[in-house]
This record gives C-alpha cells, sequence and structure tokens, in this order.
C-alpha cells in the first residue's frame, strides 16, 4: 500500500503541481544567488582546488600545442592514441623528404566520434604542397607524395585504407 507523505497533494498535473514546481524553482534560484555571492567573496568552499585548476590549466595547455587525441587501430596489445600533432608531424616530414616537394599545410578528416577532444580515426589527408618549379611532371611527383603518405601511415600506425589528396598550391624555386 503506498502511501502519501505530501499533506493535501494529488497527484501529477494535480492543483498543487505548479506550486511545487514554483518553490523548486525558486529554491534553485535561491542557490544560485548564494553561490554567486560566496563565489565574488573568494570563500574556499566554492572555489576550486589549486591541484584541480593545476589540472585543468595543463591540459588546456596539452590540447593547445598538441592538439586532440586522435583515435588509431588497435594493436596486439590493446588500443592506443596520439596527438594530432604526431600525426602531422609524420605527414610534414614525409612530404618534405620527397625530393622537390615542400609541405604547406596537411588537413585530415576523421571517423566522427562521441566525446570533446578525442578525434576518430583518420580517413582522408589532404597535403597542401610547393613543388620546385624544374618539375618535368607534377602527376608523377604528386602521386610520389601520395604514396610516401601513404606508406608512412601504414608503416608507422597501420592506416592502411587512407585516402590521400595532394594539392598543388605553389611552384618554388630549387
Amino acid at each position: 500500500m503506498a502511501v502519501n507523505t505530501m499533506d493535501g497533494s494529488s497527484g501529477p498535473g494535480g492543483p498543487d503541481d505548479a506550486e511545487a514546481t514554483r518553490h523548486y524553482l525558486d529554491q534553485i534560484s535561491a542557490l544560485h544567488r548564494d553561490w554567486d555571492e560566496l563565489e565574488s567573496r573568494g570563500d574556499d568552499s566554492v572555489q576550486l582546488s589549486g591541484r584541480a585548476r593545476s589540472a585543468l590549466a595543463e591540459a588546456v595547455r596539452a590540447d593547445a600545442r598538441h592538439g586532440a587525441r586522435v583515435q588509431m587501430p588497435p594493436t596486439d596489445i590493446g588500443p592506443y592514441s596520439l596527438t594530432e600533432l604526431a600525426l602531422r608531424t609524420l605527414i610534414r616530414d614525409t612530404v618534405d623528404g620527397v625530393p622537390g616537394v615542400l609541405s604547406l599545410r596537411t588537413t585530415v578528416d576523421h571517423d566522427p566520434v562521441e566525446g570533446w577532444g578525442t578525434r576518430g580515426l583518420p580517413r582522408r589527408i589532404a597535403c597542401r604542397v610547393s613543388f620546385a618549379a624544374s618539375t618535368p611532371d607534377l602527376p608523377a611527383l604528386a602521386d610520389a607524395v601520395r604514396q610516401a603518405v601513404r606508406g608512412a601511415c601504414a608503416r608507422e600506425f597501420d592506416l592502411v585504407d587512407l585516402v590521400v589528396d595532394v594539392h598543388i598550391e605553389d611552384l618554388h624555386e630549387n
């Protein structure tokens, strides 16, 4: 047998529902006012601890320096991730290692993923490059860049199904 401990209360949607909701919202507003007042006075009970503030600042700095975490294919010993900086550095070094090519900018399209500060598995890489003006066969050099990036990503990260686009944005003198 259910016992109603609220005097005079009818069920949901009854006449006391609106009054109860108003009372609840008044209590929430009062709590927010009290919290804001304590915070403005610098009361320690509503401030982040130094440790929490330091951890938060370090996470923000790391994210700004290294980029979001990128999910990678699982290995025999388990899943792993790396930073956007690590992925971009491999791509830039690989592109710059092709004779007559300079890496200008790289963008990566990732699989969708839930969560903040995380990118899904890389699926498409766009390399914006500058080729030596003396290059006799631009399509062949673009293909060499494409194959070099695909090979490095497969060898280092086991990313074998990557699409690599090469966009020639400039020509430079050797």
